[in-house]
């Protein structure tokens, strides 16, 4: 293996550790506010959902609409809303996707 890339992981993970002490650190010796506790846990949806809404409604380089994307959008939503549970949704988004693409490919 390469020196360099024992260097760059080794460098990559002491900035890791670098950006996520202060806040351990900080919660550790203060409560949180219950306000600060409630939006923080909203964080991990809003990051999930401006990652997968943007491709599903304009997946294609010119902007426009994909029907297979845009199905298995509604599908995952559905599984999503239903299950409660994000990997069940992300299963049923690929199921869709996949179907559709065997779909495509007998007709």
């Amino acid at each position: 293996m390469n020196d360099k890339i024992l260097l760059y992981i080794g460098l990559m993970a002491l900035i890791t550790y670098l950006t996520r002490f202060p806040m351990l650190l900080i919660s550790s010796r203060w409560d949180i506010p219950d306000w600060l506790k409630r939006g923080l846990a909203m964080v991990p949806v809003g990051v999930f959902s401006s990652m997968t809404i943007p491709p599903i409604l304009f997946h294609t380089p010119k902007g426009e609409w994909s029907p297979e994307y845009l199905v298995a959008g509604v599908a995952a939503l559905a599984v999503g809303l239903w299950k409660k549970q994000i990997v069940w949704a992300l299963l049923a988004g690929v199921v869709v996707i996949a179907l559709w693409r065997q779909l495509a490919q007998w007709m």
